[in-house]
């Protein structure tokens, strides 16, 4: 008899990382013969009205004098609610294609505690599901504060983002988790935080994404091939001199530059923007890259398990992750520490050794998680 796992995680954040984890959580429960189920909750500020004020009252727009004229956030309320209506459009094709949802939405952690999905088994994870500083503060319902009594509670690959925890923030997570029966964390700093307020025996386990291999992604890419080779650029963060650096890698190379972007403002001069582009067709970017230039985690992995050239780049906070794959992966010299490095981009690894590393931390990873889910009695 199968088991049923109620799943919560980041699913529906607007991003293609998030995205992606879920459905490859989902694939690897169902290779160990579990029956997943997505527990479609939306933190607060995932709500998609609420992306839309995060927009009118973040950092860019608070620095732009025109925003401080009365009535102008309202007037700009409807470009931004269609911009971000169009980037949640692709992922929320694919959410709702690929992904098993549960039938309703929750939107609190109260209406999760009031009702429930039914599972056999609770798991937290992955992605920076534990990370204060995205959650806003303490969110119980990634702690599954809304297991009813007697379930058992697993977390596979979880996050907390950072190298440290606030004082504030120490006691209540210790507090949630040892109610875990199996705790499995992305990150080595992930588990050496937990045992050092009480939590211990948390196994570092790789990301979902890289337990799937190169043929698992193309099964779900759309097969775009493009007519000639390019450097990929997939930017989170905004940085001048990310965006140069990519321009002289690309005069360097003699490679045009395609760049995954959310929006037209984050078009660049001589490169071709591909703006929120489906699912699949994002995985086709990455199969065929001859470069990646990324500030992102899940950029960087897909890079790796890829056996792309690659250069991976600070995003400044939440560092920890890259270092922690390049560092597993022995690729620690792909990580950019002077923008005046142009050689990166350039650099060969053995891709096969890459693979064979990746399949010992996808045997670890499995075993985990048959451990976990045989410790339950159904």
């Amino acid at each position: 008899m199968s088991r049923q796992v109620g799943v919560i995680t980041l699913h529906n954040s607007p991003n293609y990382g998030s995205c992606l984890q879920t459905y490859a959580t989902q694939v690897v429960l169902a290779r160990v013969g579990a029956d997943a189920e997505i527990i479609d909750y939306y933190r607060k500020d995932a709500i998609p009205e609420n992306e839309v004020d995060r927009a009118l009252n973040g950092q860019l727009v608070k620095k732009m004098p025109i925003f401080k004229v009365p009535g102008v956030k309202q007037i700009a309320k409807i470009p931004v609610s269609r911009m971000v209506a169009r980037r949640r459009a692709p992922l929320d094709e694919f959410r709702h294609s690929k992904l098993a949802l549960t039938e309703r939405s929750y939107y609190s952690a109260d209406e999760l505690d009031a009702n429930p999905p039914v599972a056999d088994i609770y798991c937290t994870g992955s992605d920076q599901v534990w990370n204060s500083i995205w959650n806003n503060g303490f969110d119980r319902a990634f702690y599954l504060s809304f297991a009813p009594e007697g379930k058992k509670k697993i977390a596979y690959a979880a996050s907390i983002g950072k190298a440290t925890l606030e004082d504030w923030e120490a006691e209540p997570m210790r507090k949630a988790l040892s109610s875990y029966s199996c705790i499995s964390v992305r990150e080595q700093e992930a588990a050496d935080l937990l045992d050092s307020i009480g939590v211990h025996g948390a196994m570092p386990v790789i990301d979902p994404t890289l337990m799937l291999n190169r043929d698992d992604w193309e099964a779900i890419a759309d097969g775009w091939i493009s007519p000639e080779p390019y450097v990929l650029v997939y930017q989170l963060n905004r940085n001048a001199e990310f965006d140069s650096y990519v321009q002289r890698v690309a005069k360097k190379t003699g490679l045009k530059v395609m760049r995954i972007a959310y929006g037209v403002h984050e078009k660049r001069s001589g490169e071709n923007a591909v703006i929120c582009p489906s699912v699949g067709r994002f995985l086709s970017l990455f199969l065929g890259a001859e470069i990646v230039i990324t500030d992102s985690f899940h950029g960087t992995a897909y890079s790796v398990n890829l056996g792309k050239k690659f250069v991976a780049i600070s995003p400044g906070r939440f560092n920890g992750r890259i270092s922690n794959l390049l560092n597993m992966t022995n690729l620690d010299n792909h990580l950019l520490d002077d923008f005046g490095n142009l050689t990166i981009s350039e650099l060969d690894y053995d891709s096969n050794s890459v693979q064979a590393q990746l399949n010992l931390k996808r045997n670890e990873a499995f075993s985990f998680i048959e451990k976990a889910l045989d410790i339950l009695e159904i």
